[in-house]
């Protein structure tokens, strides 16, 4: 005769765990991407916003994206692009501001040791 365990555990599913967790909102949080892995809770992959050009985004100014509101809306929210230029720029003032704090330090460098020189010299007089 075999014998069964007294208390077997058992598994719970997917929906029991975020029943669990978000209580009668469970439902809402499984069409919003909330899923589980190996009894854990996953919250659903985050989306980059998207880049659009800005012809896009003029068109969207002149008012010629009125008829999909919804389009239109991911076009005004949407980061603007930087320009060549104003990235060129960026990175000359960067290259500027490196060379001037490596001069700083070598101006103070230099400071230091003379600094130094002159307090020999007067020990010696």
């Amino acid at each position: 005769m075999k014998k069964t365990p007294a208390k077997m555990k058992k598994k719970s599913s997917g929906d029991d765990v975020l029943k669990k967790r978000f209580g009668t909102g469970w439902k809402k949080a499984q069409t919003a991407g909330y899923t589980v892995k190996g009894g854990k809770i996953v919250s659903p992959p985050k989306k980059a916003p998207t880049k659009f050009n800005k012809g896009l985004k003029a068109a969207s100014k002149a008012g010629k994206l009125d008829n999909n509101p919804k389009f239109k809306a991911a076009v005004d929210a949407s980061p603007a692009k930087m320009k060549k230029a104003a990235m060129k720029m960026k990175k000359e003032s960067m290259a500027m501001m490196k060379k001037s704090v490596a001069m700083m330090k070598k101006a103070s460098a230099m400071k230091m040791k003379m600094e130094k020189s002159a307090a020999k010299l007067k020990k010696k007089k």
